[in-house]
Parts: C-alpha cells; sequence; structure tokens
C-alpha cells in the first residue's frame, strides 16, 4: 500500500504502515509464517520498524495533532452529481486508488460500496464515513465509496434505483459491488436493491424494514444488523441453494462494530464478475442482468498459503529488476527435497499478474494436493502491467532455476506452465522450446503470437516433446475456435485482420513434436471445433459449465487434450484449474535422458 501526502495528516505512522500488505522492494510474505528464504521477510516486521524509527523521530506534539487529525478522515468524500434518466442524484465519492493507494491483490476484487443513509450534507456523509470507519478499508483495498443521497430529498424509491444503476454501469464494469443500507436507506436496499441484485457481491442492512411478497430470490450475501423478520426470511430462502451467499445477523447498537463485523462475516468474502458468454471487462449491468458469477476471495492464512510478493529483485544471469508472486503451502516446507510440483502461471497481455493468483483457483488447489504456484510478470516494460523490467523467456527460466535453490523441495522432473491468453501464447512457446523444463503446457484461451518462433524452434527440434491440454471458451471473441474462424460468437473482423488468433499451426507444433500423426490442415467434420480428429470426443462438467474434450495418444499414452468449455468467454474460470492440475499429475520429465514419464 502506499499513501500519497495530502492523506498524512489524516492517518498515524503507525496505522499507516500496518493497515494492509505494504509491498517494499525485495520478497515479501503475508501468512502465518515466516518465508523460508533468507530473502524474504514478513511485511509486519518491515513496517514495524519502519513504523517504530518514524515514531521515535517525531515529538510527543506532532504524534498528538496527527492521531487527533485521524478521526477525520470522512473529510476526503467529495461531492459529485450525475444526471440521470430519473432527475439528477447528488453522491459523495471518495477513489482510495485515484488518491494514491495500491493494495497487494488485483482491483477485481477493490470492493465498490455504494450507501444508502438518507439525505445527507458534506459534513454528514463525512461524518457517515467515520462513523463505519470505511475510508482506511477502502485504501487498503484500493476500492472507493459512494453515498448516495435519494433523488426526492426524502425517501428513496424505484426512480432511485435506476439511478443507482446508472451510477454502477458509468463507474466501469461491475466486480465488487457492496451495498449498504442505513435505517431508511435499509429499507429502500431490501425493497429495491434486493430486486436488481444480480451483481451484487454483498449487501449491509443497518435497520430497515421489508415488504412481505417479494420473490426475486437472487442470492446475494447479507448481513442484516437490527433488520426485520421478513428481511432474514427473505435473503435465508432466496440464498438457500448458494453456498458462498450467506445470512449472517447481529444486533449491535454501534454502527462502526456493525460494519466490522458484516465485513469480517460477510462484505469481505466474495467478488461477483460476469464470466458467462461475454467477459466482465467487456459487460455492463444494463445489457448483462442475469445473476453473475459469485466468487470467494481467497483468503491465504485460512489455505496455509505464505502469498510472498517479489518487486524490484534480481534473478540470477539477468539484468534487471524483476516482479513475481509465490503461492507457497506451509504443508511442502517440511517435504523432502526434490518431491514438490512447480506450476508457472502466466498472465494475459497487460493484465496485473495478481490476477493469475487471485482468480484462477490455483492458490487453492496448490493447498489442497500441496505445490508451488509463481505468477511472475514475464511481459517487456513496455507492455506490462506495471512498467518494470519483465522477465520474458530467459527471464521465466532462470527463475525457475532460482525458485529450485530457494525451495529445494521443488521436483524438478515435474515442472508446468499454463496462462491465460497472451500468457497462454507464452505457454505455447516455452512448451515447444523448454522441453527440458516443463513437463507439461496448459494453455488458457491461447493465441498463437509467439507462432513464428514456434516454427523457428522446430526447424532443428532435439526435445522429446511434452504433453499439451489446450482449453478455450466457445464464446471467445478471439475466435480461436473452431480454428477455421467461423464462430459465430466472436468479434467481427478479428480472424480476417489478426494472424495470432489462428493457433491451428501452433496445435501442429505440439502434434510433430510429441511424434503424433500431424494433422495437414482443418477438417472441421472431424471435429467441429479444432479441426483434428481426437479420440474419446465426450462433454464433461466443468464447474458450472460444460467442456467437449477429446484426446490424442502415443504408446505411453495421452500426450495432447483439446477441449471447448461452453458459453466460456476469453477469461480465466475457476474450475479450469483443478482440471489442469489433473492433465499436469499425469506427467514428469526424466531429468537425465528428457523423455516424457506418463504416469
Amino acid at each position: 500500500m502506499r499513501r500519497n501526502e495530502k492523506n498524512m495528516k489524516w492517518r498515524s505512522t503507525a496505522s499507516i504502515m500496518l493497515a494492509g500488505a505494504l509491498t517494499l522492494t525485495g520478497c515479501a510474505a503475508t501468512g502465518p509464517a515466516e518465508p523460508a528464504a533468507e530473502q524474504t521477510e514478513t511485511v509486519e516486521s518491515q513496517a514495524l520498524e519502519q513504523a517504530t524509527a518514524k515514531e521515535e523521530a517525531t515529538t510527543e506534539e506532532e504524534i498528538s495533532e496527527e492521531e487527533s487529525a485521524s478521526e477525520r478522515t470522512g473529510d476526503v468524500m467529495e461531492k459529485n452529481s450525475l444526471e440521470t434518466e430519473g432527475g439528477e442524484v447528488t453522491y459523495f465519492f471518495y477513489d482510495a486508488k485515484n488518491d494514491g493507494y495500491d493494495s497487494n491483490r488485483t482491483d477485481i476484487m477493490s470492493p465498490a460500496f455504494y450507501i444508502f443513509a438518507g439525505e445527507l450534507g458534506g459534513d454528514d456523509a463525512g461524518k457517515l464515513a467515520d462513523d463505519l470507519g470505511i475510508v482506511e478499508l477502502v485504501q487498503k483495498w484500493a476500492g472507493t465509496v459512494s453515498i448516495i443521497n435519494p433523488l426526492a430529498g426524502g425517501e428513496y424509491g424505484g426512480k432511485d434505483l435506476d439511478a443507482f444503476l446508472e451510477l454502477v454501469n458509468g463507474q466501469g464494469p461491475a466486480k465488487n459491488v457492496k451495498v449498504i443500507g442505513i435505517e431508511n436507506g435499509g429499507t429502500f436496499v431490501n425493497n429495491y436493491v434486493s430486486q436488481s441484485c444480480y451483481f451484487v457481491s454483498g449487501m449491509f442492512v443497518y435497520g430497515g424494514e421489508m415488504e412481505g411478497g417479494l420473490d426475486y430470490m437472487v442470492p446475494v450475501p447479507v448481513y442484516l444488523s437490527g433488520g426485520s423478520k421478513t428481511a432474514v426470511d427473505y435473503y435465508t430462502a432466496a440464498n438457500q441453494d448458494e453456498p458462498l451467499a450467506v445470512v449472517e445477523t447481529g444486533t449491535e447498537e454501534d454502527l462502526k462494530t456493525a460494519f466490522g463485523n458484516a465485513w469480517d462475516k460477510v462484505l469481505a468474502k466474495t467478488y461477483r464478475i460476469y464470466d458467462w458468454t461475454t467477459e466482465f471487462y467487456s459487460s455492463n449491468i444494463m445489457d448483462h442482468n442475469t445473476p453473475y458469477e459469485l466468487n470467494e476471495i481467497v483468503d491465504f492464512d485460512a489455505l496455509g498459503i505464505r502469498y510472498i510478493t517479489c518487486k524490484d529483485v534480481s534473478v540470477t544471469g539477468m539484468d534487471g529488476a524483476y516482479s513475481w508472486f509465490e503461492y507457497v503451502p506451509e504443508s511442502i516446507l517440511d517435504k523432502e527435497e526434490k518431491t514438490v510440483p512447480l506450476v508457472v502461471s502466466c498472465h494475459g497481455n497487460k493484465n496485473d499478474p495478481h490476477i493469475q493468483g487471485d482468480t484462477t483457483g490455483w492458490p487453492e488447489m496448490a493447498a489442497k494436493e500441496g505445490f508451488i504456484v509463481v505468477s511472475p510478470e514475464w511481459q517487456p516494460s513496455d507492455i506490462n502491467f506495471t512498467g518494470c523490467d519483465g522477465l520474458g523467456e530467459d527471464g521465466v527460466i532462470a527463475l525457475v532455476g532460482d525458485l529450485m535453490e530457494k525451495y529445494p523441495q521443488i521436483d524438478p522432473s515435474r515442472v508446468y506452465i499454463s496462462g491465460l491468453s497472451a500468457g497462454g501464447a507464452f505457454s505455447f512457446m516455452m512448451g515447444i522450446k523448454h522441453s527440458d523444463i516443463f513437463a507439461a503446457a496448459a494453455p488458457v484461451s491461447g493465441v498463437n503470437s509467439y507462432g513464428d518462433e514456434i516454427q523457428k524452434a522446430l526447424k532443428d527440434y532435439s526435445g522429446h516433446g511434452t504433453p499439451l491440454l489446450y482449453m478455450c471458451g466457445d464464446y471467445d471473441f478471439f475466435q480461436m475456435i473452431p480454428v477455421d474462424g467461423s464462430s459465430p460468437n466472436g468479434m467481427p473482423g478479428v480472424w480476417e485482420s489478426d494472424p495470432n488468433v489462428r493457433i491451428f499451426s501452433a496445435l501442429q507444433a505440439y502434434q510433430k513434436t510429441l511424434g503424433l500423426p500431424v494433422t495437414d490442415k482443418p477438417d472441421m467434420e472431424a471435429n467441429p471445433y479444432y479441426g483434428i480428429a481426437l479420440d474419446n470426443w465426450k462433454i464433461v462438467t466443468l464447474g458450472d459449465k460444460q467442456m467437449y474434450t477429446g484426446t490424442l495418444s502415443d504408446d505411453k499414452g495421452v500426450v495432447m487434450e483439446l477441449g471447448a468449455i461452453l458459453d466460456q468467454p476469453h477469461w480465466n474460470y475457476k474450475a479450469e484449474a483443478e482440471y489442469i492440475w489433473n492433465f499436469f499429475s499425469r506427467y514428469a520429465r526424466d531429468t537425465e535422458s528428457g523423455e516424457i514419464i506418463v504416469n
């Protein structure tokens, strides 16, 4: 987390340093225990040292003044207005990211709070933010707060719901929308927002009533403090078939305590994105009004995962300062040497590398099965998310070597690579060029932007082949499948204008390097998605979706699998991680001969 100068007056030094996961130069860990390597130390110890040094250098008078000012965090709320179809809505807004704060998690999880508490002026809005204690929380998570007045200047009604939808829609793709209703605002949330909560990932209702007979019944996690029995019964019925949509109740008299409990027990647990037929970053809540995918926010401590952030760190044999994120289960730290697999997970084009740990399901699988995951910033500095040095091909290979030194538990015969989109293209290439390192590759929605590199590698290929699992959605807008560009669901003109979306030559390369018969050209009658006659073509369940999948085998068994996920757009889908891991776990690489071992 970082801060800008104007906020220094509102927060004591210790609270600034300890409010969240502070990223420092080098590797720092969040989690239940100290990292094993000498180059890492915990965020907490570093933050305490800095905070202590600062406090010792500060006079008692300055401390007193700073602590007094820290009670006025609500002063950051700024008055805004939006002209909607129902009239002009006034709201008070704060954006922590624009104020200089960053989270150590992907911004897909940054909460966007929308608060309904009746007609408020600027001072009252600031006081409400203070009473909730919400500003420091959104600073930790780099989120936003909107405190929304009723259109009519009194009671909220149907037009206020429309204005709310317009406000959310105008602030970008809905990702982690949290709604708070207080007293008559709680009644509004119960009677109106609950009937259009398909994009809302959590609600906190303090007081308020609820009408009987409402039947929308879309699950939404909710915390009710002093609420009506009608509301409790309604949300309980709505949420009964969704494990992540919980109903918690409390009787707190203090608003800050109630909100703190709501955050800990409900609001901090889930986020929502649209992940059906259209990418969430291309969706809007007006056009896409079916229930959004409710996802669990990964709690690394609860999983027993050491989440280690490495920024501006060197790797062996490379000039530069590089970044990556490690997800290391506590359970593997006492394992014998060379017994623990490693998965390299590569983000998509210009994506935040945090995404691969936060949204893919890989840390959850790592905790369950006992392997390490690393998400590197692999793209060059001119196009990557933060503008830092990018590891590239050589850097990722060097990083794998360094991780084996750092964690001698890593089994060099079981190193795997996967990635999304451009990260999938990178995985395609790395599996071909570095079959001595990777025991299997699994591009997800991977394009073919390294096609020329792959073709060059084929000319002098001397490896032993790398098993391949390729998965792609039939609603991917880049039209990788069907491989002949015939998708009715793609972005118009992309197939004609962008050769990188044509993956067939990469599939041929894997056929060749694995010693399989090479399909000369796509035969869409042989397979409607991949143009390759596949064995065991069938439909399987993948989370809440279905996937057509088939395989290719050699004399040792299956070495290629191609899957088409129905209704899946160009994005990660958590259920993929378990499927990919089951594929990876079948293969190892003989480190002496280089040959693939099929289990």
